[in-house]
């Protein structure tokens, strides 16, 4: 993410300006026709802002309800799109990135609806995609074998992937799902559905590939898997000693549940962390 605080943006006449003291929660392109027909755009880019942390100035903003719970914002005297707002995510003001004093900083974390985009607009970056179990599935446990190298004397127990084969990914993706980014995987996650959870594992991101938002991409996929399959809440877990990890998981507002111990240790040795899926606005 390029932007950094303070953010500040106006309206197409200048006469409504805001001012963000915070980094954003999070930026995205949305394709939902909602938000289409919101900005008339053929997709919408947002950053998600601490509404604590945000400064309006100027005349009173126009409010216009679309939908119980849901607001559109507006400059008050030019009519400029400016802020999207819903009861579903209390304490945020989801800016709307075309009014950035600096538009060129905005980078999109992620995309979300890519279902409902358009054919005459292009992802920023391929979508998730399902692999079959009768997939190759040699790409993928290299990406993880590499990606998860730098664990290795650092984590104790050592990790499991160690003991992962093609085998067992295909198994996966029969019984759970195995989702990838790129042809060949620069990315990827699996997901096991638990009793109350949809369980994300194995996220891996290329090292060529990191900061780009590709784990957001995957993150933002497992929630639209846990809302198909009736799931009210993604659960992942870390190691104890990759304290890095917890915070970005935490920045992608996972919350730490539970700390456990492997079997034959008498300390922690792995975090829970959940994750709320909320409904779609």
């Amino acid at each position: 993410m390029s932007l950094s605080p303070p953010i500040t943006g106006a309206c197409l006449c200048g006469a409504t300006t805001y001012r963000l003291d915070a980094p954003p929660l999070w930026t995205a392109h949305c394709h939902c026709a909602s938000c289409r027909k919101a900005t008339g755009a053929g997709f919408a880019s947002y950053l998600g802002a601490a509404e604590a942390a945000l400064r309006w100035s100027g005349p009173d903003r126009a409010s216009h309800c679309s939908s119980p719970g849901t607001f559109w914002d507006r400059c008050g005297q030019c009519g400029s799109p400016l802020a999207y707002r819903s009861a579903r995510f209390p304490g945020e003001v989801h800016l709307h990135a075309a009014t950035l004093d600096r538009p060129q900083d905005f980078v999109a974390e992620t995309e979300v609806h890519t279902d409902e985009h358009l054919p005459w607009t292009t992802l920023a970056a391929p979508p998730p995609r399902r692999l079959a179990p009768e997939d190759d599935m040699a790409p993928v446990l290299a990406l993880i074998r590499a990606a998860f190298a730098y664990m290795d004397g650092r984590i104790d127990p050592p990790s499991s992937m160690h003991r992962l084969t093609e085998a067992d990914l295909g198994a996966q993706a029969k019984t759970g799902e195995v989702w990838v980014i790129g042809a060949p995987p620069v990315a990827c996650m699996v997901l096991t559905p638990k009793a109350d959870a949809l369980y994300v594992g194995k996220v891996a991101t290329a090292k060529t590939e990191r900061g780009r938002g590709l784990a957001r991409r995957l993150i933002a996929c497992a929630e639209m898997r846990a809302r198909a399959l009736g799931f009210p809440t993604l659960e992942l877990q870390s190691r104890v000693e990759l304290v890095e990890n917890h915070a970005a998981f935490t920045a992608m507002g996972f919350i730490q549940t539970e700390a456990t111990a492997h079997a034959g240790y008498d300390r922690p040795t792995s975090l829970t962390f959940r994750k709320p899926v909320l409904p779609l606005p």
